[in-house]
């Protein structure tokens, strides 16, 4: 599936991590595990994933990076937990002890996709980076102890 909106993808994203298939018990134990083998460089027998799989974990690593608590949350309950906003209002306020009344939640969910975009931009651009990175020109220099 080809991703026209960032609404798509957090749709998408939704699905990968409520996906029966991955979930034992929360929805972020697979995303833990499939950030850990990724970035150790091993190749374990690990499920094959689809590209819509791929592109999820991408955005849960985004938004595992965002520093702000509040906009972690309004976004998983909006695109995971699937919440109305007078839930996530209700939700926000009883667990995180943040008021979002009127305009301002629509504001906050804006501001939260926003940051999510430019953590899955950053995430991107490591990833070229990362693959035209080719071997050091030279090897550093071996110190001799006498």
């Amino acid at each position: 599936m080809t991703f026209e909106t960032i609404e798509q993808r957090l749709e998408n994203w939704g699905r990968v991590v409520r996906s029966p298939r991955f979930q034992s018990g929360e929805c972020a134990a697979w995303a833990k595990l499939y950030v850990a083998i990724r970035d150790s460089g091993k190749t374990l027998d690990t499920p094959s994933m689809t590209k819509d799989e791929a592109d999820g974990w991408l955005i849960e690593r985004a938004w595992a990076m965002l520093p702000n608590h509040v906009y972690k949350w309004v976004l998983k309950y909006t695109w995971v937990w699937n919440m109305s906003p007078e839930q996530i209002r209700a939700r926000m306020h009883k667990a995180h002890g943040v008021s979002l009344r009127g305009v301002k939640s629509e504001i906050v969910l804006a501001d939260a996709r926003t940051a999510l975009c430019r953590n899955i931009s950053a995430l991107k651009a490591a990833e070229v980076l990362l693959k035209n990175v080719s071997e050091p020109c030279c090897k550093p220099e071996e110190t001799s102890v006498e």
